[in-house]
This record gives structure tokens, C-alpha cells and sequence, in this order.
């Protein structure tokens, strides 16, 4: 014990000593001297720790390889080189970003409300693209290098010429050929009595009543000779009325193939002169890019319905988060809804089918790129997430046959309709998860996927995070509308589908960011994540602003219509 009490009391000593030996230590020390060492050194509390920001060839630590590589980086492309006619390029890229984001958007606006400024505006839209892609032409006659070999832009665009003088040429021969058809009954009409001389040989005319046919007999008889040439107008009348009805029919059958679809092919065309224009996807590259891009573009379009949703669209079925009830007499007058199930076609099937597709096609597709070798760690870290919807896809579609008569008898219980009245009802929703859990745990997923750099880990974990935090909120939606039923048939406009509708959109958009190739040009400059992040979401609110825009202009020429009627 004596020994031990020693031992501690020379620690405690020898502490002692060296807090006074520090003390002393404190008190004399003096200013640091400014030497000629140290003459160009600014004083500054904090210096950074972090190398983000600074382009990537002056960041300290590259191996050998990295500096090779990057000394070889081009940053050169079809927007920033000086060669070729520049006019016509810049003109290419204006008119067809004019085209894609305002010009076509619309005239879908106009032909939704059967606007007679619709064929005057299409005809400025085909102006507009015919022009830009002339002018393209000429710029690639101009340009003296062949810097992207065998790029598909070229067939994409000469696709797009044809479709758009189709689908331009189809519109006005419809327009002409009903106009035909209104105005040869009008034109002929009997006597001033306002019937049509629409008379046939045999007596009566195509969805007439018996005794339509039998007055129609009786003015036939009781026309004088002298009408013998008014006769031959009749049936002059008839036959032009069929052929213009049947060529009017196949026109409009032509123009509705193409109408929407068509707005989809000029984003892919814009999305592959963009590509091509920066260089992207030369070689065995083209399957990253394709990766990224097509999936990204797939949200894109999934933000864009979410939010046409909540602005209205799609509210005679049901798709503006409104409830719908169906009629028998309905039924009878109608073709598609002789097939349609008790608790209404959802969007909710829609997205459990396309999951399921798409997890059944991508199984073989993530292999592309290694096709004839064997498969990769990341293969199959991309082919599990295609299991995943396959499950889900196949879980979504069977939630939605489990849930038909469910959508049914509630819509019924919310509302005072009887049931013998009423064949198909939905509520405007059905509460299916599964394709709401599938896009957040593809965020999930995505979000902890590690990658090459610290730029793309971090571009993923935001389009990832973005996924899911737009699956949270569309569950908020369900939620919202299952505790508090509707009680009309107009679109409800939960709050919670504009977030949802940001997210997917962002999350998309970014989504498209994070191929290799855009990474390495981010690097390159030293673009942070946050810096491109900011952008994408800004643009992406301005986007949604011209959304809702358009929309609102299409209520607003529905009530002028309404209030000239």
C-alpha cells in the first residue's frame, strides 16, 4: 500500500509540473514573424478540406492514368465549336426547343376544345418544324468533320418530317371533309322546310325511322318535273356525303394515331439531337447513356401525368382524382364502356401493367452492353431490381382485380346513387401500393448505389431521395381521399399530387444527369452536385409553371365556348 501511495502521489506530481510547464508555455509565446518564407502566405482562420468545385485537372492526388485521361478530355461539340453554318444550327435548336415546349403543347390546347384557331396554329407548328429541320440539314451538309459516325439523329429527324406533314395534312382533309358532309345536307335542304334531301333509291336513309322513310317517300312522289334537276343534286349529294364521310374517317383515325403520340416522338427526337449535339453515347457507351436516359425520361413523363392529373386531366374517367359512376344508359350508346370492368379501368392498372412490362423486358436488357460475355457484379445488381417489377408489377395487377368490386360499393356508399342505375363506378383512386412502392424503393435502391466518383454517388443518392419522397406523398393522396370521400364528380386537387408531380419530375430529370458522360463534363468544370441540383429543380418549377399555365387557358376557352352556346 505504501509503495502504491508513492507510485500515485509521483503521478500526480508530474501532472502538476506539466500544467505549469504549459502555463509557462502560454505566457510566452510570441507573434509569429513574417520571413521571407512566409511573405506571399494570406492569413485565413479556415482553409477548405475539399476539393469539390475546383475543375478536376487541378485537383491534387490524380494517379497517372487519371491525369492522362483527363488531359485528353475534350470539351469540344456540335454547340460550342465554331465550324459548320451556325446560323443554321443555332436556328435548329431554337425552333425545335420552340416546337417541344410551346409551339405543339399548344395546339394540343387548341384541339382539345375545338378551337377554330387549331388548323391555322398546326400550320405555323409545321412551319416551325419544317424549317428547323431543313435548317438542320443544312448545317450537316456544312459541317466538314463526320464527328459521330453512324448516330441515328439524322433517321430520327427525316421520321419526324414525314409524321408531322402527315399528321398536318390528316388534319385539314378531316376538317375539310366534315365540313363537306355539314354543309351538302344544309345546302339541299327541302322547300325551305329544313329537311335534308338526303334521299335514296331504295327509300329512307341510314338510321332513319319508318316513318321518317314513309314522309321521305311522300315528298319524293310529290315533286314536280320541274325538279328533275334538284333530284340529281340529291343523289349527286348522297354519294359525296358517303365518300366524305368514309375519307373524313380514315383521316381522323390517322390524325388521333398521331396527335399525342406525336408530342412523345418530338421529345425522343429532341433528346437524341441533344445526345448526339454533346457527343454523347459514341461506341459502347450508347447503353449507359441509353440506361440513364430512357428511365429518366420515364418519370419525366410520369411528373408530367401526375401533375395534368391534379390540374383535370383524364376527369370523365376518373383520372383527375375525381369520382365517376357510369350509367346503363351509357352503356348501351357506347362501345368502350360495354367492356369496362365493374370498378372502372384505374391509373393504377395502367402503372401495375407497365411496371410488370417493364421488369419482364429489362431482365435481358441490362445485359446489352456484355452481350456474348459473362455476367457483371453490376449486371446483376440491375437485373434484381428487375425481379422487383416483375413482383410488383404482377402484385399491382392482381391488387387491382382483388380491388374492383371494392372501388365499386364504395363509390356507391359515398354517394346517393342506386346501384340498379349504376353499372362501373370508381372513387377516382383505387388504393393499390405497389406501383407507389415500387418507385420508392427504386429511389431507396438507387440512392445507395456506389459509383465511380463522388459526383455521380451524389447524383444518385438526389434523383433517388427525389423518387421517394414523391412515393411518400402519393400515399398522403390515398390517404386524404380515403378519410375524406368525395361528394361530387369534379377533380379534388389534393395538394400533396403537386409535390409528388416535383419530385418525379426532378427525380427524372436528374435521373437523365447522371450518366457517365454528363459526370465526367460536370467534373471536368468542376460543377458541384448541388450547383446542377439547383438548376434542375428550378427549371423543372418552371416547367410546371407552363404545365399549369396551359391547363388553366384550356379551362378558360372551355367556359368561353360554354358561354357563347
Amino acid at each position: 500500500m505504501k509503495l502504491r501511495r508513492v507510485y500515485l502521489l509521483a503521478i500526480a506530481a508530474q501532472v502538476a509540473a506539466m500544467d505549469m510547464g504549459m502555463d509557462m508555455d502560454m505566457t510566452e509565446v510570441e507573434p509569429v514573424t513574417t520571413t521571407a518564407q512566409t511573405a506571399h502566405i494570406t492569413p485565413t482562420p479556415y482553409e477548405a478540406s475539399h476539393l469539390h468545385g475546383l475543375p478536376i485537372l487541378e485537383r491534387p492526388g490524380l494517379t497517372p492514368a487519371e491525369k492522362m485521361y483527363w488531359q485528353n478530355y475534350s470539351s469540344e461539340t456540335f454547340f460550342n465549336t465554331l465550324e459548320g453554318n451556325r446560323f443554321a444550327f443555332k436556328y435548329h435548336v431554337a425552333t425545335m426547343s420552340l416546337v417541344m415546349f410551346i409551339s405543339y403543347p399548344i395546339s394540343l390546347v387548341l384541339n382539345s376544345v375545338a378551337s377554330g384557331w387549331y388548323l391555322p396554329w398546326l400550320a405555323i407548328n409545321l412551319a416551325l418544324t419544317v424549317s428547323s429541320l431543313v435548317l438542320a440539314a443544312v448545317f450537316s451538309a456544312t459541317f466538314p468533320h463526320e464527328w459521330y459516325p453512324g448516330n441515328i439523329y439524322k433517321t430520327t429527324s427525316i421520321v419526324l418530317f414525314v409524321f408531322i406533314i402527315v399528321h398536318f395534312v390528316v388534319a385539314l382533309l378531316s376538317r375539310i371533309a366534315s365540313t363537306i358532309v355539314i354543309e351538302d345536307i344544309s345546302e339541299y335542304s327541302l322547300l325551305g322546310e329544313g329537311i335534308p334531301l338526303k334521299m335514296y333509291p331504295s327509300g329512307g336513309s341510314p338510321g332513319s325511322t319508318p316513318e321518317q322513310d314513309i314522309e321521305t317517300d311522300s315528298l319524293r312522289q310529290n315533286i314536280s318535273p320541274q325538279t328533275h334537276f334538284l333530284s340529281y343534286k340529291i343523289f349527286r349529294s348522297q354519294w359525296v356525303q358517303r365518300i366524305a364521310w368514309t375519307f373524313g374517317g380514315l383521316c381522323s383515325l390517322i390524325f388521333n394515331t398521331l396527335n399525342y403520340p406525336l408530342m412523345l416522338y418530338i421529345l425522343f427526337n429532341n433528346c437524341v439531337g441533344l445526345a448526339v449535339g454533346n457527343l454523347f453515347g459514341k461506341g459502347p457507351r450508347v447503353f449507359n447513356l441509353l440506361a440513364h436516359w430512357i428511365k429518366g425520361a420515364v418519370f419525366v413523363i410520369l411528373g408530367v401525368i401526375s401533375l395534368a392529373r391534379y390540374c383535370g386531366l383524364g376527369q370523365t374517367r376518373g383520372w383527375a382524382w375525381n369520382r365517376v359512376t357510369y350509367t346503363n344508359p351509357q352503356r348501351v350508346n357506347s362501345h368502350r364502356l360495354r367492356y369496362m370492368p365493374r370498378g372502372t379501368l384505374t391509373v393504377e392498372f395502367i402503372e401495375s401493367f407497365l411496371i410488370f412490362f417493364y421488369g419482364s423486358t429489362n431482365v435481358f436488357l441490362e445485359h446489352l452492353a456484355g452481350s456474348g460475355g459473362a455476367w457483371t457484379a453490376k449486371d446483376l445488381q440491375h437485373v434484381s431490381i428487375a425481379f422487383m417489377y416483375i413482383g410488383t408489377g404482377l402484385c399491382g395487377l392482381l391488387s387491382e382485380l382483388k380491388l374492383n368490386n371494392w372501388r365499386y360499393y364504395y363509390t356507391l356508399k359515398t354517394s346517393s346513387i342506386s346501384s340498379n342505375e349504376v353499372f362501373a363506378a370508381s372513387p377516382g383512386y383505387s388504393p393499390n401500393p405497389f406501383p407507389t412502392m415500387t418507385i420508392f424503393w427504386t429511389g431507396i435502391l438507387m440512392s445507395q448505389h456506389a459509383q465511380a466518383s463522388h459526383t455521380s454517388t451524389s447524383v444518385h443518392m438526389q434523383w433517388g431521395y427525389l423518387l421517394s419522397y414523391g412515393s411518400f406523398f402519393r400515399i398522403f393522396t390515398f390517404l386524404i381521399l380515403y378519410f375524406k370521400p368525395l361528394t361530387d364528380d369534379y377533380p379534388s386537387k389534393p395538394i400533396t399530387e403537386v409535390i409528388t408531380a416535383l419530385c418525379l419530375l426532378a427525380g427524372g430529370l436528374i435521373f437523365m444527369e447522371s450518366t457517365d458522360q454528363v459526370i465526367e463534363a460536370m467534373d471536368y468544370r468542376g460543377y458541384t452536385p448541388m450547383f446542377t441540383f439547383n438548376i434542375s429543380v428550378g427549371f423543372v418549377a418552371l416547367f410546371m409553371a407552363w404545365i399549369m399555365i396551359l391547363c388553366m387557358w384550356r379551362e378558360w376557352l372551355l367556359q368561353c365556348k360554354r358561354a357563347r352556346l
